[in-house]
């Protein structure tokens, strides 16, 4: 369905004469960062409908920013997903630190926890027993991570 989605999007885009191309990927990127801002600004005012309007407004413009470099969000997305998914860490007032930029310390109670130790990915056949507890620092006491 997204994948539709997405080809409307372009085809959207082509129709109004917005073809992206190499040329005017400055201005691309600028209509994503204002979009973003726009996301930002809804989250503060803690307005759903601005906030869902910026979200889509965003995702249009990285479809039409991808596609002047001939990049697909869906292959995109794929991809990054498939890099982060096994991705060992641990998570701390909402934020994720990744293995990799965590303390000795952290590190240790992250392999405790996730297995595979040593490396900044837990095993496939792990991910079906994974659950939030895995990832959460059980302490108030915020990560260090790593310089």
């Amino acid at each position: 369905m997204f994948n539709e989605t997405v080809k409307n999007i372009e085809n959207w885009g082509e129709l109004r004469g917005l073809e992206s191309t190499k040329d005017d990927v400055q201005m691309k990127t600028q209509r994503f960062l204002q979009e973003a801002i726009e996301v930002h600004e809804a989250v503060t005012l803690d307005d759903i409908d601005k906030l869902k309007d910026a979200i889509g407004d965003t995702i249009v413009t990285l479809i039409m920013l991808g596609k002047a470099y001939g990049v697909n969000i869906m292959e995109c997305t794929d991809e990054v997903f498939n890099v982060i998914k096994l991705r060992k860490g641990l998570t701390s007032n909402g934020q994720f630190i990744r293995y990799g930029k965590l303390s000795n310390e952290d590190k240790v109670l992250c392999d405790s926890k996730q297995g595979n130790v040593g490396s900044e990915y837990f095993k496939e056949c792990d991910l079906s027993v994974m659950n939030s507890s895995n990832f959460n620092r059980e302490t108030i006491k915020p990560l260090r991570v790593a310089e």
